[in-house]
Protein backbone atom coordinates (compact mmCIF):
# COMPACT_ATOMS: atom_id res chain seq x y z
CA UNK A 1 0.00 0.00 0.00
CA UNK A 2 1.00 3.78 -0.76
CA UNK A 3 -0.31 6.63 0.73
CA UNK A 4 0.57 10.38 0.18
CA UNK A 5 -1.15 13.20 2.69
CA UNK A 6 -1.74 16.42 1.23
CA UNK A 7 -2.27 19.76 2.57
CA UNK A 8 -5.93 21.18 1.94
CA UNK A 9 -5.39 22.25 -1.42
CA UNK A 10 -3.82 19.27 -2.83
CA UNK A 11 0.29 20.15 -2.08
CA UNK A 12 2.10 16.77 -1.07
CA UNK A 13 3.28 16.49 2.25
CA UNK A 14 4.27 13.13 2.95
CA UNK A 15 3.97 9.52 2.16
CA UNK A 16 3.92 6.11 3.34
CA UNK A 17 4.82 2.77 2.00
CA UNK A 18 3.78 -0.84 3.30
CA UNK A 19 5.05 -3.56 1.67
CA UNK A 20 5.82 -7.64 2.72
CA UNK A 21 8.58 -7.77 5.33
CA UNK A 22 12.33 -8.34 4.15
CA UNK A 23 14.15 -8.36 7.54
CA UNK A 24 16.64 -10.05 9.22
CA UNK A 25 15.01 -11.94 11.46
CA UNK A 26 15.08 -15.42 12.39
CA UNK A 27 10.80 -15.32 13.21
CA UNK A 28 10.23 -13.60 10.05
CA UNK A 29 6.93 -14.97 8.77
CA UNK A 30 5.20 -14.73 5.01
CA UNK A 31 2.70 -12.99 5.57
CA UNK A 32 4.41 -10.06 7.93
CA UNK A 33 4.10 -6.60 6.75
CA UNK A 34 6.96 -3.60 7.15
CA UNK A 35 6.26 0.15 6.75
CA UNK A 36 9.57 0.06 3.91
CA UNK A 37 9.26 4.45 4.05
CA UNK A 38 7.16 7.00 5.98
CA UNK A 39 8.47 10.97 5.05
CA UNK A 40 7.35 13.94 6.03
CA UNK A 41 8.29 17.40 5.16
CA UNK A 42 9.90 19.03 8.27
CA UNK A 43 7.12 21.51 8.42
CA UNK A 44 4.08 19.71 9.11
CA UNK A 45 6.47 16.76 11.47
CA UNK A 46 4.41 17.31 15.29
CA UNK A 47 1.24 18.50 13.83
CA UNK A 48 -0.15 14.83 14.26
CA UNK A 49 -0.08 13.65 10.29
CA UNK A 50 2.40 11.13 11.47
CA UNK A 51 0.35 9.30 13.62
CA UNK A 52 -2.44 9.54 11.04
CA UNK A 53 0.04 7.72 8.62
CA UNK A 54 0.85 4.90 10.95
CA UNK A 55 -2.46 4.30 12.06
CA UNK A 56 -3.44 4.03 8.51
CA UNK A 57 -0.73 1.42 8.16
CA UNK A 58 -1.51 -0.15 10.78
CA UNK A 59 -5.61 -0.59 10.04
CA UNK A 60 -4.00 -2.02 6.75
CA UNK A 61 -1.97 -4.40 7.90
CA UNK A 62 -4.83 -6.07 10.20
CA UNK A 63 -7.18 -5.79 7.45
CA UNK A 64 -4.80 -8.04 5.21
CA UNK A 65 -4.43 -10.07 8.25
CA UNK A 66 -1.07 -9.98 8.79
CA UNK A 67 0.29 -11.11 11.95
CA UNK A 68 2.63 -8.60 12.64
CA UNK A 69 3.74 -4.88 11.44
CA UNK A 70 7.86 -4.30 11.43
CA UNK A 71 9.69 -1.12 10.40
CA UNK A 72 13.31 -0.42 10.41
CA UNK A 73 14.47 3.14 12.03
CA UNK A 74 18.37 4.93 12.68
CA UNK A 75 19.40 3.23 15.86
CA UNK A 76 20.60 7.26 16.90
CA UNK A 77 16.91 8.46 16.12
CA UNK A 78 15.95 8.77 19.74
CA UNK A 79 12.71 10.77 18.32
CA UNK A 80 11.93 8.21 16.08
CA UNK A 81 12.13 5.55 17.87
CA UNK A 82 9.92 6.95 21.26
CA UNK A 83 7.65 7.71 18.38
CA UNK A 84 7.07 4.48 17.47
CA UNK A 85 7.17 2.63 20.53
CA UNK A 86 4.56 5.59 21.93
CA UNK A 87 2.65 3.45 19.09
CA UNK A 88 3.35 -0.08 20.59
CA UNK A 89 6.02 -1.23 18.63
CA UNK A 90 8.78 -2.75 20.47
CA UNK A 91 12.23 -4.34 19.40
CA UNK A 92 12.71 -6.84 17.95
CA UNK A 93 15.79 -7.08 16.35
CA UNK A 94 18.97 -5.01 14.63
CA UNK A 95 20.51 -4.26 11.32
CA UNK A 96 23.78 -3.23 9.77
CA UNK A 97 23.47 -1.01 6.61
CA UNK A 98 26.37 0.75 5.01
CA UNK A 99 26.16 4.07 2.64
CA UNK A 100 29.16 4.86 1.08
CA UNK A 101 32.29 4.05 3.49
CA UNK A 102 30.57 4.40 6.63
CA UNK A 103 28.17 1.69 8.28
CA UNK A 104 24.71 2.34 10.59
CA UNK A 105 22.44 0.62 12.91
CA UNK A 106 18.94 0.61 12.50
CA UNK A 107 16.72 -0.87 15.37
CA UNK A 108 13.86 -3.34 13.84
CA UNK A 109 10.55 -2.51 15.96
CA UNK A 110 7.27 -4.76 15.62
CA UNK A 111 3.69 -4.70 16.27
CA UNK A 112 2.23 -7.91 17.04
CA UNK A 113 -1.86 -7.41 15.26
Amino acid sequence: GVWVAELSGGAPVGYLVVAPAVLPLPDLQADDLEVKRIYLLHRVQGTGLGRRLMDVAVAFARNARSPRLLLGVYGGNDRAISFYEHLGFRRVGARRFRVGNSDYDDLILGMTL
